[in-house]
């Protein structure tokens, strides 16, 4: 009786000892995927950050302007109007009033920021952006799980006043830097993300 009792404490040691190394495995392997997954958007990134120099256009150089001297006893013609000359004009779109311009030599801002500006102004930076990999759809941030980045996290990207995108953190979360998705839908047109933009908490809108 003793013998089977032995047995059967010895099968369940075993099954709990497989069962403990197959958890482990498992956690391995997830752990390897997102390594690899990490290594895989890195690579992408440098790809796009360095583009091949023969495909790259010229750009086309712009001719030099020639300025023809007035012939001897002629009357030169008069120069077009600069626009710093424009703002003294009375009337037009150009023209700056005066006490916006004595305002400003005196040093005094005459920018006045909404409240939503104002809120995004004065957020406190969390991150900011390390690489940026428009193409596939994300960013690389310069923090991670030991500054309390999580998998699912949303945060929005700043530059000066202004929330330029939303980004939602992917699985690839590391010590010091994440993965985030952007949400294409929420960068306006004509904006381009640069390395150095903040990332801050989602602003209320």
């Amino acid at each position: 009786m003793r013998l089977t009792h032995f047995a059967f404490a010895l099968t369940f040691l075993l099954l709990c000892i497989t069962g403990y190394l197959a958890w482990e495995g498992q956690e391995a392997k997830r752990g390897a995927m997102n390594e690899v997954a990490l290594l895989k958007k890195k690579q992408e990134a440098r790809e796009v950050a360095s583009p091949n120099v023969s495909s790259m256009m010229p750009l086309p150089s712009a001719p030099a302007a020639s300025i023809t001297p007035p012939a001897p006893g002629a009357i030169a013609a008069p120069s077009p109007p600069s626009i710093s000359a424009a703002s003294s004009l009375p009337g037009g779109g150009l023209t700056v009033p005066a006490s916006i311009r004595t305002a400003e030599a005196k040093g005094i801002n005459t920018n006045t920021l909404t409240p939503l500006q104002k809120q995004v102004q004065d957020a406190k930076p969390i991150a900011k952006v390390k690489t940026v990999v428009k193409e596939q759809g994300f960013v690389i941030i310069d923090a991670g799980s030991k500054q309390g980045i999580q998998k699912g996290l949303a945060f929005d990207i700043r530059r000066g006043d202004a929330v330029l995108a939303k980004i939602r953190v992917s699985e690839t979360v590391e010590e010091n830097e994440s993965v985030a998705d952007f949400d294409l839908a929420s960068i306006p047109a004509g904006v381009s993300i640069e390395p150095g933009d903040e990332i801050i908490q989602p602003v209320g809108r």
